[in-house]
This record gives structure tokens, sequence and C-alpha cells, in this order.
């Protein structure tokens, strides 16, 4: 079993220093879809006890990076091409709702606020805390629909989206695409033109899938 680049995990939250550390390893490549995940063998490597290493991939499998096959424990899964078609098809639909039912309750002070969301991850470099700020834009807007339904409905497609957000913040050219992708949602915001913002949307949502399909 040989897993490349790993480092020891000095800072806490142990369990949060694994998760990221885990993330990015499987985002960047570093760990290949279907290595199975040892428990001990990653807590020797990280110099931590099993127990954060544990929960770590517990997280991951809820994100959908860990399954269980049996016999071998937890493998880093394969990307499924017909779950990603879904899953996106799906988005795409709701989000264009969404910023259609956002422009309609938009003040000047929101574009502010998502301008700032956007242009704090620019600095950033850890893949979690750039999914973490791209997923306060989608939520900002998600807010802004005042539409619970949509938001719920959203949120049953969290864990493959998420889990494909996290691949895309990995990646330096996907992240200035969606960077410049978010700033053209807002500019169609800003403008209150509702056909150019949903237009925005689609673009965004099909180029991340394209991302994400190329890597399958």
């Amino acid at each position: 079993m040989n897993y490349k680049n790993i480092n020891g995990v000095s800072k806490l939250p142990l369990n949060e220093q694994v998760y990221r550390t885990l993330v990015e390893l499987i985002t960047n490549g570093s760990i290949a879809p279907g290595t199975e995940l040892k428990e001990q063998h990653l807590a020797k490597q990280m110099n931590v006890s099993a127990t954060p290493v544990r929960e770590a991939i517990r997280r991951l499998a809820s994100e959908g990076f860990v399954e269980t096959v049996p016999y071998r424990g937890s493998v880093v899964r394969m990307l499924n091409q017909q779950e990603i078609t879904e899953a996106y098809a799906c988005r795409e639909a709701l989000e264009r709702l969404a910023i259609v039912e956002a422009i309609g309750h938009l003040q000047d002070q929101d574009i502010k606020n998502l301008n700032e969301l956007v242009d704090s991850y620019q600095s950033m470099d850890d893949p979690t805390d750039i999914y973490e700020s791209s997923q306060k834009f989608d939520d900002y807007i998600y807010g802004l629909s005042h539409n619970q339904t949509l938001h719920n409905l959203l949120g049953m497609l969290k864990g493959t989206i998420s889990r494909d957000k996290k691949y895309s913040a990995a990646n330096v050219e996907r992240r200035v695409e969606i960077y410049n992708e978010h700033k053209e949602i807002i500019r169609a915001m800003e403008e209150r033109d509702v056909e150019k913002a949903k237009e925005a949307v689609s673009k965004h949502i099909r180029n991340g899938r394209k991302f994400i399909e190329n890597k399958g």
C-alpha cells in the first residue's frame, strides 16, 4: 500500500485536519479511485491515532468520496457518469429557478455581499476553504429566492454536488473559471437581466459538469 505525499498532521482538531488532507489527496489524484483506505496505514503516515482517520473516512463516505466494498473495506469511489448526468440536470433546472426568484428580491447590498464572497477565495489555497466559500455564494442566492422548498430540493443533491465542487476547488485552472463565471452571474443579477442570469448559471453548471466528466 503506497499513499503518496501524505504529510504529518499537527493542528487541532485532528479529525478536520485528516479530513482536509484526504480530500486534497483524493481530488488532486494522489489517492486514485479504487484505492483502499486502511485506517492504520493512514494513521501511521499522518502520525495520528486511528480515531480521527476513522471519523474522516466516515465523513468522506457521507459525501460520496468513499464507498464500502465487500472484503476490501473503505475504497475511493470511481465517478459515476450516470449519477453526474442526473445530478447536474436537476441542479441546472433548480438553480435557474433560484436565480430568477433571487433577482425578484435583490437589493444593492446583496450585490456587494456576493462580490465579497467571490473575491474572498482568490487568496485561498486549501481546497476545502475554497469550496466552503464558493458554497456560501450558492447558499446566499438560494436564500435570496425565499423558496424553502427549492432550497430543500437542492439540498438533496448536496452529496454529489459538494463532492464535485471539491474536485473543482483542487484544480487551479477550474478555480479561475469558477471565479469568472460567478462574476458573470453577479453582473447579470445587478442588471436585473433574468435571461442573462439564467444563461450565466447554465454556463457555470455545464462547465462544472464537463470538468467532472473529464475526470471520470
